[in-house]
């Protein structure tokens, strides 16, 4: 008969470890100092890696920057596309806002000023402009108030309109009028200041016509007859 085994013994009657327990590792001379190496090595490359992507980060949007204005969201943008690391994409996005690079409410400022006066652009217009420039609305909604003066916003509409209706001369009035505040509502003019604008410019246009055509005939250039003989 086999002989019987005391409690914990094996079957070559060697101590078994008692309720499952998993006897300890011993680790091979050297092993911890090669497992510390490449954990050090590995945190010397993330932080490589790091420094990398940084300096990556700032020549990508100090190029972008000295090309024009940049919005905050524009920047992130770009850097998503570059496929910056987010956390390195976010601290570049702040230091460029530390130090005055970014500036969403001073870009809304500028711009709401420079297309106000180069295209006589209105509202509207403006705030879709801006928008499209993923400025923070807070800051869209700052400019455009900071700009608002009704007087210099109707002479900026008549004088739009009194451009425009020059080159409406060969059209009657009704149809004249109807393109010329159709311009206008382009443009992001809204209001009783855009029919007041379009009448007043369509009166001068036709003062002008009438003028035009009310004043002398045009001196007959004067014929010599040249006789061969």
């Amino acid at each position: 008969m086999p002989a019987s085994r005391g409690p914990g013994q094996g079957s070559d009657g060697a101590d078994e470890p008692q309720g499952g327990v998993i006897a300890p590792v011993t680790f091979l001379p050297g092993a911890r100092e090669a497992q510390a190496e490449r954990e050090a090595e590995e945190a010397a490359q993330s932080v490589a890696n790091h420094e990398a992507d940084a300096r990556r980060a700032e020549n990508v949007t100090m190029h972008a920057l000295t090309r024009r204005g940049q919005s905050r969201a524009e920047v992130a943008e770009l850097l998503r596309r570059r496929e910056i690391d987010p956390i390195v994409a976010e601290a570049e996005l702040d230091r460029l806002e530390s130090v005055g690079l970014i500036d969403d409410r001073a870009l809304a400022a500028d711009l709401v000023d420079r297309l106000r006066t180069r295209k006589k652009l209105g509202d509207s217009a403006l705030r879709s402009e801006l928008m499209r420039r993923k400025l923070e609305r807070s800051a869209i909604d700052e400019a455009l108030a900071e700009g608002a003066d009704d007087d210099a916003h109707d002479d900026l509409v008549l004088e739009l309109a009194r451009d425009r209706a020059r080159r409406l001369g060969g059209l009657d009035r009704s149809t004249a009028e109807r393109r010329l505040v159709d311009f206008l509502a382009r443009k992001g003019h809204s209001g009783s200041a855009v029919r007041e604008a379009a009448r007043r410019a369509l009166d001068a246009r036709d003062d002008e016509l009438a003028g035009d055509a009310s004043g002398p005939p045009a001196r007959l250039a004067t014929v010599h007859r040249v006789e061969f003989r």
